[in-house]
């Protein structure tokens, strides 16, 4: 595609040279950069792009844009010699997005998006969603925290939601491979950093709304507003799916001037629970015998049917309500939807059972914020027979606040605590833990800072009936320590002490 046609429809400031150029290729990163490029100069967190320009165009890039004037760029010298060609714009993040979607063919026309935000369950809610459209044998998508799935191999997550110019290409790939629905977990970043401009949804969805990321958008009313702007990106038809359960969505659902599907269990909705039934039992179901970890009566416009799921606990019953949710506003049949959860399988890191023949049992859960942690410790109550022992710590680099926030819901409502360390990161992990303890008021806990040791304790400490959760980290494969990744996965670990323990 040539420049001009690329740029078209940018809030442009300025230019410099020549706009007739044929693009090859788009970068942010100036060493992504290859001939006939053209480099879009953003501001990071570490590092500014502007930085790079001269990096960029000895790489070959015969265009830039810019959030500066040419001559405060460094590289005037090189804007006279007429080679390249300099788009100066207000905002390079929301520019990169409509420059990719540009250059991509806009591939969010070409599929049913689907964008599912929220503090807490949108992966799981996301992976039942795609089972549900799976079902019916369409083809479906998924970019989201654990992995990005375009029809080929599925990939490793590098961010929850993708870059503008990597989710585009994403999408792209769906499209060309014939993948009719893309569903997309949309982070409160992902809105802030522009990464979604260019993409028209059919369908958003909005699990729950508590506190978290208050390091990067400071108070609860920034972070909302973050998450709320997804529903700006519907299309004219699009379809908004909320939990009115919580007090922030059911204000919230009065606002849209859209299609509204309302879910829940308390509250009055569309799409509403009933007659739950929670823990692994065994039933018939069309003359088979089946195992579930959850059950209920999903009462939908389309009228009421009976639900089975092999995940568990109540959040579970939430996610699906979603899904369906989901389902309904895009026309899928209520033995489709019943298909799609019986087969969906629970999350890796959520809410997952470790078992190696122990005779107590093992979770481990992405858990992290402190809504999420006392959920998962209530859940863990109802199914457990004795005691419940929580091992969790806090991230480094992040909301400070939460932390002694957390400690107090582990304290509150497990036997036992064990505070460790979580991703440091830049930060002392004994500091972070010392934050957890402000929260802690009563004396059943432990600090074993060094995580491994931390987990290898409490399934010593447990007893036969007893439950071990392991929250944080879920699903991760590393640990984060002065800027440096190290391999640990909670899971491995786990399995690891079970198996010396059971021999």
């Amino acid at each position: 595609m040539t420049l001009q046609s690329l740029i078209k429809g940018l809030g442009i400031k300025n230019t410099t040279g020549p706009l007739t150029s044929d693009i090859k290729g788009i970068a942010y990163d100036s060493r992504s950069v290859g001939p006939g490029f053209l480099f879009v100069a953003v501001k990071g967190f570490k590092f500014d792009g502007h930085d790079f320009i001269k990096d960029a165009i000895d790489r070959g890039s015969v265009a830039i844009v810019t959030e500066y004037a040419v001559e405060k760029t460094g590289a005037i010298d090189l804007a006279a010699q007429g080679r390249t060609a300099f788009i100066e714009v207000s905002d390079s993040r929301e520019a990169l997005a409509l420059i990719s979607a540009a250059y991509y063919g806009h591939p969010s026309s070409r599929l049913s998006l689907i964008g599912i935000t929220g503090t807490n369950g949108k992966t799981t809610t996301s992976f039942i969603t795609k089972s549900i459209i799976d079902a019916g044998g369409n083809s479906s998508g998924l970019l989201g925290t654990i992995c990005y799935m375009t029809g080929k191999q599925p990939l490793a997550s590098v961010n929850t939601t993708p870059e503008s110019l990597d989710l585009q290409r994403y999408l792209n790939e769906m499209a060309n491979n014939n993948i009719t629905y893309a569903v997309v977990e949309v982070s409160s970043h992902a809105m802030t950093l522009k990464r979604i401009e260019g993409c028209f949804f059919n369908v958003a969805a909005f699990t729950n709304f508590t506190q978290d990321h208050l390091d990067f958008h400071i108070t609860m009313d920034e972070y909302f507003q973050a998450k709320s702007r997804m529903f700006s990106y519907l299309k004219d038809r699009g379809t908004a799916v909320l939990n009115v359960d919580d007090p922030a969505l059911r204000q919230f659902a009065q606002t849209l001037n859209c299609n509204v599907i309302t879910c829940g269990i308390e509250q009055d909705a569309m799409v509403r629970a009933e007659k739950i039934d929670i823990g692994e039992k065994s039933d018939r179901d069309n003359g088979k015998s089946v195992t579930y970890g959850l059950a209920f009566d999903a009462c939908t416009p389309e009228g009421r049917f009976r639900v089975r799921s092999t995940l568990t606990g109540r959040m579970n019953v939430y996610n699906i309500l979603l899904a369906i949710g989901i389902a309904h506003s895009l026309g899928i049949s209520r033995e489709l939807i019943r298909k799609g959860i019986s087969e969906a399988m629970p999350v890796e890191g959520r809410f997952e059972t470790i078992d190696e023949g122990q005779d107590f049992r093992c979770i481990v859960d992405y858990a992290h914020t402190e809504d999420a942690l006392k959920k998962l410790v209530e859940e863990a109550r109802l199914i457990s027979e004795k005691k419940v022992i929580t091992v969790f710590g806090c991230g480094g680099d992040r909301d400070r606040s939460k932390r002694a926030l957390m400690g107090h819901a582990a304290d509150t409502l497990s036997d036992h605590v064990v505070v460790t360390s979580d991703n440091p990161r830049s930060e002392d992990p004994e500091e972070i833990i010392q934050d957890i303890v402000k929260g802690i008021s009563s004396e059943d806990y432990s600090i074993i800072s060094d995580r491994e040791e931390a987990i290898r304790y409490a399934v010593l400490m447990a007893e036969k009936g007893d439950t071990v959760l392991v929250a944080g980290k879920g699903h991760e494969e590393y640990q984060e320590i002065k800027g440096i990744r190290h391999h640990f996965s909670d899971r491995e670990v786990l399995i690891k002490i079970l198996r010396e323990i059971g021999n």
